[in-house]
């Protein structure tokens, strides 16, 4: 059987790195190529590698550039660069597979080709530094619109992360990866964007352990200017390119974390986003004026 699926680590951290190879080490289902890019780091992971697979179970890249400290959907781009596969996930490199992960996914493959469906989806499971389970968070729906899932991450109604998805190589040619700062709200844009069709499948089969610990991103508090800007840049993307497909209840809940937002942050409204506000609803449009300057 044709491997479909492409495992993709962006490696840079080593410490939580062997319980991630591990868990892709110990799949049931072997039908998946790995690639693992190393962005420079200064721990070298080949030791950790070599202890779980063979040299033929994974295609290793050592780049003397390190793109993800300028933004961490350079470093994805480039890694994507090279999967001739049909389907790929992007794994952190502190995150974790349950044995079954791949093997879900291929029971999924049929609905997924028949319905023309370029996003699975599976649910979250939060683990800390010690393995220990904080949380987790399902959709609980076979299937999810497009809108519905971004609404939900505006509103964080939703738990949502890059490691439990599964994406279409196609899509990732077509629409490539937003680069907000620090790649934060670029995951949300690559499921929304990628679900060309209004539909992720959403896979209880199984689930992604998605780390929470002071070594990423999500959890620092120091970088908390940046993501901001990301979401500035974030909600002038979806509104200037997408805003007037989204239903009226949805525009309201969009305009009202809008004001939020750049309440509490003191940021300035950009006027590409306020003039695709006015063209929608002059009214509205009008009440985010105070925004802008």
């Amino acid at each position: 059987m044709k491997n479909k699926l492409a495992i993709v680590i962006p490696y840079y951290k080593i410490d939580f790195f062997e319980e991630t190879i591990k868990s892709v080490a110990s799949q049931k289902d072997k039908n998946f190529s790995l690639y693992i890019g190393n962005d420079n780091s200064p721990d070298d992971p080949l030791h950790i590698i070599k202890k779980y697979l063979k040299d033929d179970e994974y295609k290793y890249f050592y780049y003397k550039e390190n793109l993800g400290g300028r933004n961490l959907a350079l470093q994805w781009e480039r890694i994507l660069e090279n999967v001739k596969e049909e389907w790929f996930q992007i794994l952190g490199d502190d995150d974790e597979l349950p044995e079954n992960f791949v093997q879900s996914f291929y029971n999924s493959i049929t609905q997924l080709d028949e319905q023309g469906i370029n996003v699975i989806k599976f649910p979250v499971k939060i683990i800390d530094e010690n393995n220990n389970f904080i949380r987790q968070f399902s959709f609980g729906k076979n299937l999810i619109n497009r809108y519905k899932f971004l609404i939900s991450k505006i509103n964080h109604s939703a738990l949502s992360s890059l490691s439990e998805n599964i994406f279409r190589t196609k899509s990732f040619l077509k629409y490539k990866i937003q680069q907000f700062p620090l790649a934060w709200h670029s995951d949300d844009c690559m499921i929304f964007e990628y679900a060309e069709n209004d539909r992720i499948l959403y896979c209880e089969d199984t689930f992604v352990f998605v780390r929470m610990s002071e070594k990423n991103i999500s959890s620092m508090i120091n970088n908390s200017s940046l993501k901001e800007t990301a979401t500035d840049e974030f909600y002038t993307y979806i509104i200037s390119n997408y805003y007037r497909k989204f239903s009226s209840s949805q525009k309201n809940i969009i305009l009202k974390n809008l004001k939020k937002h750049f309440y509490y942050t003191q940021h300035k409204l950009s006027v590409r986003t306020l003039l695709k506000i006015y063209l929608d609803n002059f009214v509205k449009g009008l009440k985010l004026t105070k925004y802008l300057f």
